[in-house]
């Protein structure tokens, strides 16, 4: 409970201390802007005729001090920028003493009173306000600034990792059509490891093919091979010549056809039962890597190699076509859409 109240008062503390620190920053960056705008003898030209009083005023006390005033900016700065460096050290807030500058390298550099690092004060204002949100204090994720903010990061950031993955697979594709060992890499380090796992479902797609292929077809499979056996048959001449035979030729013929059709036609629906049983689960996962690793293990046949590269080169243009697609843009396409839909779905409600 102490330790609770401790914690409340010392986020009390920080909160007011942010608060000053922004109020002043907010200040000091207006006033530096001001300044630099009134350099401009256009500006001073329209405070002489508009704002007699104010111009002369102002660049008698704050241009022509400007330097001296912005030091006492930049005192206030180091000071809150010492003090905040000591209780990080007395908190061991950071692995080591010195890292804090470091960290807030931000804060040391927009304390120094170099005209070109000025505005980098503005970054301190940024800090000010993500520890706010930390606190719950603010939540800028409902405003509409931060909302663009983040569309743009996200545009940024998608198109910058769009060219540099388009850069990369652009060499990938250099590197198969040169016969680099990438194709040999992909083969040891990624498809033999996976072996296994081709096999099993290689012979789980071979048993369910020829299950629902029998299924589906076993009545056109018998005619096919009626039909072969009957073709067969007419260019057997031992079966014309039982066709000779008075009265039961044409019987016996016809008998052996049938019989042998039978046989045929079940010696092939007990091979597909069998393919598609359980129990020859192993011999048909032997088949399957018998036949993956002969062709993982084929050196010699360029043919082969030639299509793995072919294959290889489109699935990696096919990556690069899907990448090169700006998400940001389909979104927003989307975005409209959805909005349209709305808009005309009120319109027919009402």
């Amino acid at each position: 409970m102490n330790l609770t109240r401790i914690q409340k008062r010392e986020n009390l503390k920080i909160i007011i201390v942010d608060l000053l620190m922004m109020g002043l920053l907010i200040i000091n960056l207006a006033l530096i802007i001001f300044d630099w705008i009134f350099v401009s003898q256009a500006v001073q030209s329209l405070l002489r005729e508009y704002m007699p009083n104010f111009f002369y005023w102002y660049r008698g006390n704050i241009h022509e001090n400007f330097i001296t005033i912005d030091l006492y900016f930049v005192a206030v700065y180091v000071a809150e920028l010492i003090l905040s460096w000591i209780i990080a050290i007395k908190r061991n807030t950071y692995h080591k003493w010195f890292f804090y500058p470091f960290v807030h390298w931000y804060d040391v550099l927009g304390s120094v009173p170099i005209g070109t690092l000025h505005f980098l004060r503005i970054l301190r204002v940024f800090s000010i306000l993500v520890r706010f949100q930390k606190l719950k204090i603010i939540d800028l994720t409902k405003t509409y600034l931060y909302s663009q903010f983040k569309k743009y990061l996200n545009i940024v950031m998608e198109e910058i990792s769009d060219r540099v993955i388009v850069k990369i697979l652009e060499m990938i594709q250099d590197e198969i059509k040169q016969g680099g060992p990438i194709t040999d890499r992909i083969v040891e380090e990624i498809v033999k490891p996976q072996k296994d796992v081709m096999v099993d479902w290689i012979s789980r797609r071979i048993q369910k093919i020829t299950t629902d292929a029998h299924d589906s077809y076993h009545e056109d499979f018998q005619k096919y091979l009626d039909k072969l056996i009957r073709q067969a048959i007419d260019q057997n001449k031992e079966i014309g010549t039982i066709e000779m035979i008075p009265v039961f030729g044409g019987f016996i013929s016809s008998t052996l056809e049938r019989a042998i059709s039978d046989i045929v036609y079940n010696v092939f629906t007990g091979v597909v039962s069998d393919l598609a049983s359980a129990q020859n689960k192993a011999l048909i996962s032997n088949i399957s890597d018998i036949t993956i690793e002969s062709i993982l293990s084929e050196e010699d046949d360029e043919q082969l190699n030639e299509v793995a590269r072919d294959i290889l080169l489109q699935a990696v243009e096919l990556i690069k076509e899907q990448v090169k697609v700006q998400q940001w843009k389909v979104k927003e396409v989307q975005e409209k859409e959805a909005k349209l839909r709305g808009e005309l779905k009120k319109t027919a409600e009402e």
